[in-house]
């Protein structure tokens, strides 16, 4: 009885995954403006989810922003911080803190409401959530990964 309720578990969680659409929460980018990630449709997406006080975070930006600035690839590269949520500063607060920052290549997005956390179950930062090219939440993947593994899961 027990292993067909585990096994009923881990089917329900992938199932509840395979319905998950992140296409129309409200994000904002860095100048405050209001985006949703429907500009990402047609394409694979790879989702970091992470926050200014996080130290294994800041160290994974640097290969983050190296693997943005790659030309060619299968798939779109994004962040996304949820200000004022999970002890992250407030959006003014983070916005001119990342300013501050010499990443070039990094396209940061702010969840305001913090419904990605929600909608992609994210639990601890840092955090990677993988879409499908109509941004169902394909796999989710807690802490940091390298530009290796990234591009291993995004292109499966």
């Amino acid at each position: 009885m027990k292993k067909l309720l585990s096994i009923l578990l881990v089917a329900f969680s992938f199932q509840a995954f395979a319905t998950t659409n992140l296409a129309d929460i409200p994000l904002k980018n860095l100048n405050n403006q209001p985006v949703t990630l429907e500009q990402y449709k047609g394409k694979p997406v790879y989702i970091k989810m992470w926050a200014s006080w996080c130290p294994i975070c800041l160290a994974g930006l640097a290969e983050i922003d190296d693997l943005s600035a790659e030309q060619h690839q299968n798939f779109e590269i994004i962040t996304i911080v949820s200000p004022s949520h999970k002890g992250e500063k407030a959006t003014a607060d983070f916005i001119e803190w990342y300013k501050g920052l010499d990443y070039k290549n990094i396209t940061v997005l702010l969840d305001e409401k913090g419904e990605v956390i929600d909608r992609a179950r994210v639990r601890g930062y840092p955090f990677n959530v993988f879409l499908d090219a109509d941004l169902n939440v394909k796999k989710t993947v807690p802490g940091h990964l390298n530009t290796e593994k990234i591009r291993q899961f995004a292109e499966q």
